[in-house]
């Protein structure tokens, strides 16, 4: 069984990024690239289940507990004219997923990695592959033998196997302290002072086999590792509050949405996603396909008890 588990915020913004980039101001385009974008993974991986995970809360207004840990300087960066523009079209997105049978889950007051490292703790089973479509990068700490990262922009799948190569050497069980030594720009969380990739890996590596290299920092360089630690560590964000995990529980226990090829086809035709509508059968093949044939089947089989 394979769950595809697609960052839908990250995907957005790509798409976001690239027409803003180009000065394209067209909704229906947006929508459309972000389709074709969910269609091209579905057709890769050919999955059992999709889910597409958001970051937009079920609780809210809320805080969560890493703008506290990092006296609110965790992701201050965010311009939030920017995060309205870019999610303009996140209702029609929703449905037309859930006519193509594809699950959205949002967080309670976490975030989409929280619901995302969740997903992957909770599928952990001998005959469970999971795909994690994302370019961002947090989500590395989450690949074993059953999950994956595929990068869209580098069009690579990161394993268990080869994951050193796509991180400049860093093996899988650093990865998690090397990112809290060099911190993360994308989020404004700032590194320990003058270590980067080689000094950092170097501390790493000239403590093993003995693993109490966190004694070498002084007080201040460990205090910004410790919270560093805790602000992206995904194994404690969806453990912090009781009330979080119940709530992607509940949520995947209603099931996916139900595939639907007339509605689908009838909200492309609303959302003037004509690239679509011409090519009909294209969509039908990776996502009503089997249905229909199941269709056929069930009625051979009505008929032949008659």
């Amino acid at each position: 069984m394979t769950n595809l588990i697609l960052d839908a915020n990250n995907l957005l913004y790509r798409i976001f990024w690239v027409n803003k980039n180009k000065n394209y101001n067209n909704q229906s385009l947006a929508t459309l690239m972000f389709m074709r974008s969910v269609k091209s993974y579905v057709d890769k991986f050919k999955p059992d289940f999709t889910y597409a995970v958001w970051d937009k809360k079920l609780c809210y207004p809320s805080t969560n507990f890493r703008k506290t840990v990092s006296d609110t300087n965790y992701k201050a960066n965010r311009d939030g004219n920017i995060a309205k523009e870019a999610h303009k079209n996140d209702e029609e997105l929703k449905v037309l997923m859930d006519s193509l049978g594809i699950k959205s889950l949002y967080p309670n007051r976490m975030e989409a990695d929280d619901v995302i490292s969740w997903l992957v703790t909770e599928y952990q089973t001998a005959i469970t592959k999971n795909v994690i479509v994302t370019v961002d990068k947090d989500l590395y700490q989450l690949i074993d033998s059953k999950t994956m990262v595929f990068n869209p922009i580098q069009k690579a799948a990161i394993t268990d196997a080869n994951f050193s190569n796509y991180t400049k050497g860093v093996c899988k069980d650093d990865f998690l302290d090397y990112k809290a030594l060099i911190g993360d720009n994308s989020d404004n969380l700032k590194g320990l002072p003058k270590v980067g990739h080689k000094r950092a890996l170097n501390l790493i590596e000239k403590n093993k086999p003995s693993c109490d290299w966190q004694k070498t920092l002084t007080e201040d360089n460990y205090n910004i590792y410790n919270t560093n630690i805790q602000l992206m560590d995904l194994s404690i964000g969806w453990r912090y509050y009781k009330d979080e995990e119940p709530q992607y529980r509940r949520q995947t226990k209603e099931g996916l949405p139900e595939k639907d090829s007339n509605e689908f086809f009838d909200l492309c035709k609303k959302y003037q996603l004509h690239a679509i509508l011409q090519n009909k059968d294209k969509w039908i093949s990776t996502f009503f396909a089997n249905d229909i044939m199941q269709q056929v089947v069930e009625k051979v089989n009505l008929l032949n008890n008659k």
